[in-house]
């Protein structure tokens, strides 16, 4: 296997191409483990070039993905953020009708 560049970045691939058409992603993983479930974190990059941190064991067991890096003893809970968002929303006016004369 050879590392080779693609469109999305680097891959594995054999080097005789024509007769051989295995190919497997590059995967690239940090010293830190997963703050839910302790499993190792990839680091994953998007179509826009854009870096992610996911967990090896998402989606099957741990549900872990983010746009920054963690950090070593932090813990992760989604359903904090999501309590805090929800606090954030403003409420929503109502709409007045218009009168005709």
């Amino acid at each position: 296997m050879v590392i080779k560049y693609g469109r999305y970045g680097k891959f594995l691939a054999c080097p005789g191409y024509p007769e051989c058409k295995n190919a497997k992603p590059w995967v690239e993983t940090i010293d830190v483990p997963c703050p839910n479930c302790g499993g190792k974190v990839q680091i994953r990059k998007t179509k826009k070039k854009r870096t992610y941190y996911i967990c090896e064991n998402n989606p099957e067991s741990c549900n872990y993905i983010s746009w920054n890096k963690p950090k070593l003893g932090e813990k992760w809970n989604p359903e904090e953020k999501a309590e805090v968002e929800e606090k954030k929303k403003p409420a929503k006016k109502k709409k007045m009708a218009k009168k005709k004369k």
